[in-house]
């Protein structure tokens, strides 16, 4: 039987020896750290494997680095990425502004106020920040929304991106099983039809989102993960 999804952490400990081999034989490019896995999970103070591979990774121009991490243990390699700060970019994805319902959805990631803090020092630090509303969840995404993207702006943040809620597998399990742990009385079905179903939902609030974001910081982009990707595959 296979241990359930985010119970579990494969540490890569051969990570920094095949980039060692590999970095010099690529052309360059833009590396992610990460798009699935986060890359400061509580073993990253261990073993400090992105560290060692940011460490890497500076010493090759011809590469780029995107961070994205729920953990403002990204801090603790800030004397690495200010000298790099013109080819690095850390993004913090937040699934809830509301400290409560983040006990619940998002249980192993730093309190949203000191991911919030980290875009902070990291824009002072001369590093592009950004944040990354993301998985939207029906009645948890919407909490202290505004208040959320206000103090995401005055922390320096430019970029906003958004992505829905993908209902796959064993996953909705877990998400169900948190939302009754989160308000034991809530209407789980209508819940699932909303994240399998509720494309209605999910257009109103992205159009929320968006609007809020580009009336209280003008000049800021916003733009959906889709949409992202459709871009990136085309450049």
């Amino acid at each position: 039987m296979c241990d359930p999804w985010g119970s579990f952490v494969d540490v890569k400990v051969n990570l920094i020896d095949v980039l060692t081999r590999e970095l010099p034989k690529r052309p360059g490019g833009s590396v992610w750290l990460s798009s699935v896995c986060d890359p400061y999970q509580q073993p990253e103070a261990k073993y400090q494997l992105t560290r060692k591979a940011i460490e890497l990774l500076s010493k090759y121009p011809k590469f780029t680095i995107s961070i994205l991490t729920k953990n403002a243990l990204v801090l603790r390699d800030l004397d690495l990425l200010k000298p790099i700060r013109n080819r690095v970019d850390v993004g913090f994805t937040i699934t809830t502004f509301n400290d409560e319902a983040q006990r619940f959805f998002e249980p192993h990631a730093s309190p949203v106020r000191e991911r919030v803090e980290a875009a902070k020092q990291l824009t002072s630090a001369g590093v592009s920040t950004w944040v990354f509303i993301a998985p939207i969840l029906p009645y948890v995404t919407e909490i202290d929304l505004e208040e959320g993207l206000r103090s995401s702006k005055d922390a320096g943040v430019k970029k906003l991106m958004s992505d829905r809620y993908n209902a796959r597998g064993s996953v909705i399990t877990q998400t169900l099983r948190a939302y009754k742990s989160w308000k034991p009385d809530c209407d789980l079905e209508h819940i699932r039809q909303l994240l399998w179903k509720g494309d209605t939902y999910y257009r109103e609030l992205d159009s929320k989102i968006s609007s809020l974001w580009r009336e209280m910081t003008p000049g800021a982009t916003y733009e959906r993960d889709l949409d992202w990707y459709l871009r990136k595959k085309n450049e």
